[in-house]
């Protein structure tokens, strides 16, 4: 599908924009169902530093840790250890949350909920938020929840939020006895073969060729954030076409059809998985932001084609953009020019 004249077009146009925005480091990989077609790293780990980016570089991907979060759900209910639409006071019996709406919400708020952005929540937790990180433990960012009030009735409307994806992640690890990062590596990540794909702080804050955040303003940002399930997942643009992958070949042996499709489910969202267009191709996957990273992970399930973009910097405006147009340059019958606002989204779901 990549002739190698088309790669050698993707790696001018890539580098081109690398420069012109002055982005510090990016990852690129074109994949479909049996293997990566195309992977190229651009610039540096760090701004002006010297060691390159490749395959094998860690990045934070922000709000794509959802897509993952909820399929290590999923895994679970394949084993029978939690249920989409029971409510989440059976896996977490102290959980409250306040609402002007109703009493005791939390009796009607489920898992489903909880991944599809509909349980009301606000968008961010009183401790350990995408605006004071703090130095709390995802069990104490979690239960800090149980302080919010609902901005919606309980199923009324979609609203992003961080704080559904994290509460299904500690129900994992309540259920299981785990942390949530152990679960998460031994349900999904090593079944796939996802060795540079981490949760766990420890293990990226001390992982060789790994990304720092850029942000302009900020001389330092942190590599440890509490909301680990929602936004606290490391990986490489090689592992990240591998999760593209398990996607395009249908959940392979690990996962039922039936229940991958319930990711799907939904107009413009499903469990931990938007639903969008680029440039009229039908995609799915999820956008992130923060921290001083921008990421796009999508993949085209009728062309069965996947992207990934990775980045270092939030100082740009390639987000979804870039993964839009190399979708339309690829899928193409002939070559794809044009300015961006073609592209019908100015910006992926981030956190």
């Amino acid at each position: 599908m990549l002739t190698e004249r088309m790669v050698g077009e993707l790696r001018r146009r890539v580098a081109g924009l690398v420069d012109e925005h002055e982005v510090p480091g990016l990852a690129v990989g074109v994949c479909d169902a049996d293997s990566v077609l195309w992977s190229a790293g651009f610039g540096s780990t760090r701004l002006g530093g010297d060691v390159p980016i490749d395959g094998e570089t860690m990045f934070s991907v922000q709000s794509c840790s959802k897509m993952y979060t909820a399929t290590a759900v999923l895994l679970a209910l394949q084993e029978g250890l939690v249920e989409l639409d029971v409510p989440v006071p059976r896996y977490l019996p102290e959980f409250r949350v306040n609402s002007s709406f109703e009493q005791d919400p939390e009796r009607r708020i489920t898992l489903r909920h909880l991944l599809g952005h509909t349980a009301g929540f606000t968008h961010e937790a009183p401790v350990g938020s995408s605006y004071l990180v703090g130095r709390e433990s995802f069990e104490e960012h979690c239960r800090s929840i149980y302080d919010t009030w609902l901005r919606f009735p309980v199923g009324e409307r979609f609203e992003y939020s961080n704080l559904g994806i994290d509460l299904a992640g500690y129900v994992l690890q309540r259920v299981t006895g785990l942390p949530f990062h152990e679960f998460a590596r031994g349900a999904l990540l090593d079944p796939l073969e996802l060795q540079r794909t981490s949760f766990d702080s420890k293990v990226i804050g001390s992982a060789e060729r790994r990304a720092i955040g850029h942000s302009k303003g900020y001389a330092r940002l942190p590599v440890r954030v509490p909301m680990v399930a929602a936004g606290g997942l490391y990986t490489t643009v090689d592992d990240a076409c591998r999760y593209l992958q398990f996607h395009l070949r249908g959940g392979e042996s690990l996962l039922s059809p039936e229940l991958l499709q319930e990711m799907y489910n939904g107009q413009e969202y499903g469990l931990g998985t938007a639903l969008r267009q680029a440039d009229g191709i039908s995609v799915r996957g999820h956008g992130g932001g923060g921290f001083g990273f921008l990421s796009d992970m999508y993949w085209a399930p009728d062309e069965k084609l996947g992207v990934v973009v990775l980045t270092n910097s939030t100082d740009h405006p390639l987000q979804w953009k870039l993964a839009a147009e190399i979708f339309t340059r690829v899928l193409a019958t002939g070559e794809v020019d044009g300015p961006w606002n073609r592209l019908r989204h100015p910006c992926g779901w981030g956190p």
